[in-house]
Order: C-alpha cells, then sequence, then structure tokens
C-alpha cells in the first residue's frame, strides 16, 4: 500500500520522502521512474531512536507541506496467547513511532500549514478475532487524529484518517481461502480492495482539495462494514 501511496503522489507531481525497513525492487523501479524526486530511507520503527535518526537524515523540517503515516505491523492471534514482546512491538511502531514522527513533522508545518494523514484500519471500528491488540493501535490513532485537528487546525493543518478495510497486500496474503472467499461474500463491492482505492483517498486528502478537510475518517472497505 505504501508504495501505492508513493506512486499517486509521484504522478501528481509530489517529491515524495518514503521510509521502510528495507528497499524493494519494486520501489528501485520507482525511483528509476521518477529519478531526483522519491528518497528512500532505512529506518525500523520498533527502534526508538530510528525516528529521530530518518527526521535528522531526511531534513523534513524544512518545508514539508505532507505527511502519510502507514507503518504498521500485525500481530494476529488470540490476546491470551500474545506474548509481551509482540504487544510491545504493535505498540511501538503502530502507534508510538507514528506519534513521534508526526510530532517532529507538525513542528515543520507550523509556519506554512500541512496535511497530515494517517492510516488506521476499520478493525478499528469493528471487532475482528485475533486482530484485538492491532485494532487498539489504530483506534488510537483516530482519537490522536482528531485531537491534533483540534490543535492544529487554527495553524492551517488538516489532521484526517483513511481507514481501509482488507486489501490484497502482503499483510493479508497469509489470508486461508476460506477465509478471503467469506470476506469478500460479505463485502457488497465483490472483492477485496486494491492499494490504489486506498492511495487515491491519501491523494484527495493531500490536495487542496480537502482544504475544508479535517478530523475525518474516511472509510475505504467496498461496503464491508455497512
Amino acid at each position: 500500500m505504501g508504495l501505492a501511496i508513493c506512486r499517486r503522489l509521484l504522478d501528481e507531481g509530489h517529491t515524495v520522502l518514503t521510509a521502510s525497513r528495507k528497499p524493494s525492487r519494486a520501489l528501485a523501479r520507482l525511483q528509476s521512474e521518477h529519478a531526483g524526486r522519491i528518497q528512500h530511507y532505512r529506518a525500523d520503527f520498533a527502534d526508538p531512536e530510528a525516528v529521530l535518526e530518518l527526521v535528522r537524515s531526511a531534513r523534513l523540517l524544512e518545508g514539508v507541506d505532507g505527511f502519510v503515516a502507514n507503518t504498521a505491523i500485525g500481530t494476529e492471534g488470540l490476546l491470551i496467547l500474545t506474548s509481551d514482546q509482540a504487544l510491545r512491538e504493535c505498540v511501538e511502531v503502530n502507534l508510538i513511532a507514528t506519534m513521534r514522527l508526526a510530532r517532529e513533522v507538525i513542528k515543520g508545518m507550523l509556519n506554512h500549514g500541512g496535511s497530515v494523514v494517517f492510516i488506521s484500519s476499520v478493525a478499528a471500528q469493528r471487532g475482528f478475532s485475533g486482530l484485538s491488540v492491532y485494532s487498539a493501535t489504530k483506534g488510537a490513532l483516530i482519537s490522536f487524529a482528531h485531537a491534533l485537528a483540534r490543535e492544529y487546525g487554527t495553524r492551517g493543518i488538516r489532521v484526517n484518517c483513511v481507514l481501509p478495510g482488507f486489501l490484497q497486500t502482503a499483510m493479508n496474503r497469509n489470508l486461508a481461502a476460506a477465509q478471503r472467499e467469506r470476506i469478500v461474500r460479505r463485502t457488497p463491492a465483490g472483492r477485496l480492495g486494491r492499494p490504489e482505492d486506498v492511495a487515491n483517498w491519501v491523494c484527495y486528502l493531500l490536495s487542496d482539495q480537502a482544504r475544508f478537510v479535517t478530523g475525518a475518517e474516511m472509510v475505504v472497505d467496498g461496503g464491508l462494514t455497512a
């Protein structure tokens, strides 16, 4: 999904800074197609120092006008079987690292405004067995976004959330065939979402077309939670 968001923003003429634990061949192709307009930084957000190092390396405080928080790991399994380490890593990556990075980026937006988009999940609004910790972190992002929209709206900073449903991504690649079929049957659109479906909404929220949209939750799930 991050790759689809980068591609969509590049097609719209943006310059993109992106970060992940390691680069991919698909990212390398994107860098080749858009030479000089997309820069990748290696960062493991399970490491508390990674965010500050990323800010220092990327000079994120110098004129950034859009921020998309798409960092996440899943912790699938019943809560009683979830280890302390898995719990801490999920909270650290999905929530704390996002909060740290948002704090630094918003500092750089105070003088000229900007748009912040958090990628949450429909799991934050509906109960899904085996996703309790993941759901909790994604729900916290929504609350975080509402508060930030209030705190910084007068400074021209908009803060919104996109809530994807089940997508055709690596995170959902391990879905059993029966589980996938059950999800598709429950989805009025009749299919799993595509990363591009989310990227289109992200691009809209970053654009001036959404200049009066802040504190919003945009659900992109094909009607699964309707």
